[in-house]
């Protein structure tokens, strides 16, 4: 609805016709007070309003509805046959109108006016309904987030246990047992032990990814990558005596970040290389970096291993994302991990593999420290 406000009959009059006719509900008023009475008690989407009214001005009129937490929504468009410098028309701008035009007015301006306030009016309610339906849905997405993280980590806490239980009484079977029972016993013990086995390593590798999708700003420090690598090289001490690597890196910057995080990060990056290295050849490992941009960090994770297919690529960071089939040991959970430990970082992590066997580098970048 538009409320034309005009004391001025037969000027009040025609804009009423030219609106209804262009298809618009309108109600009437003649002075500043009956305008706030009607705004008040019909709530128009607009006001044509005049400046020069008998009661009061309609510069006050506007002012009233824009001070109002009630109406300030409304839109106002302000007419004048006399207020017309451009003080009168700023003046009437400060005070809150929408817009100002000077009589005579044309027709098809004062239609296009309007209708282009009432386009602007209905692109700002469709944009605040969205934001309130995008605030709903942030609000239940984290709800659900909180009870998806409170669901894993009990569920998975809960399982452990019978998974020990399974695991030291098919121990001890085997145990007691061993040379009593036939082939074919011994065998179902050894695959108890195993099943149990991979599926704590299953829930451990659960627990590590919901972890790294949690917030740690409260741990965001200074990090030095050389520090947290000697630790995950040292972690990884026994495996890589065992598969004969070689894993080198040059020095590496300081960022800031939270360095356990970083350590499972790196981590996971070797422990690909030394599990898909060639099978004739030992693994070679080399981390390096460069400074991209003046506020992040390119680190690079190269190794000599079997690659990944470029048609396999685009997935490999998702959970559960499995190459190489059963006989490898995993669950697909790794690079799901590192790639949410980068997001939480603030940076992002891709991989190159040209060919078969030419090897992969896996890059990722982080914040600079300042």
């Amino acid at each position: 609805m538009i409320l034309n406000v005009d004391d001025h009959e037969p000027g009040r009059y025609a804009r009423t016709r030219l609106l209804k006719q262009a298809g618009y509900e309108v109600a009437e008023a003649s002075t500043g007070n009956e305008a706030l009475e009607l705004i008040t008690s019909l709530g128009p989407s607009l006001v044509l309003l005049d400046v020069n009214l008998p009661d009061m001005s309609g510069l006050e009129v506007c002012r009233r509805i824009k001070s109002d937490a009630d109406l300030s929504s409304i839109l106002v468009l302000q007419v004048s046959a006399s207020a017309i410098t451009s003080q009168d028309r700023v003046g009437a701008l400060d005070n809150g109108a929408d817009a100002y035009l000077i009589e005579p007015v044309d027709s098809g301006v004062l239609l296009a006016t309007v209708r282009a306030l009432l386009r602007v009016r209905e692109a700002e309610a469709e944009l605040a309904k969205a934001n309130g339906a995008l605030q709903e849905a942030n609000e239940l997405l984290i709800r659900r987030n909180e009870d998806l993280q409170r669901f894993a980590y009990a569920a998975s806490h809960d399982l452990q246990e019978p998974l020990r239980t399974i695991s030291n009484f098919a121990g001890l079977l085997e145990r007691r047992y061993v040379g009593r029972l036939d082939a074919e016993a011994d065998q179902i013990l050894g695959f108890i032990q195993q099943g149990a086995a991979r599926m704590s390593t299953l829930i451990q590798g659960l627990l590590l990814y919901e972890q790294a999708g949690q917030e740690h700003g409260e741990n965001w420090t200074p990090v030095d990558l050389n520090q947290v690598l000697t630790w995950t090289l040292k972690d990884l001490e026994k495996s890589i005596t065992e598969s004969n690597a070689i894993v080198t890196f040059d020095p590496l910057p300081m960022i800031r970040g939270n360095a356990a995080l970083l350590s499972q990060l790196f981590q996971n990056l070797i422990h690909n290389g030394l599990k898909y290295h060639k099978p004739d050849e030992p693994a070679r490992i080399h981390i390096s970096s460069q400074n991209k941009t003046q506020d992040m960090v390119e680190i690079a994770v190269s190794d000599n291993g079997i690659g990944i297919p470029v048609k396999f690529q685009k997935i490999i960071f998702s959970p559960f994302q499995r190459l190489h089939g059963a006989e490898s040991p995993g669950f697909g959970i790794g690079l799901a991990t590192c790639q949410r430990i980068i997001e939480r970082h603030g940076g992002r992590i891709w991989l190159e593999s040209p060919n078969r066997y030419a090897g992969t580098t896996f890059y990722f970048s982080l914040p600079n420290q300042p």
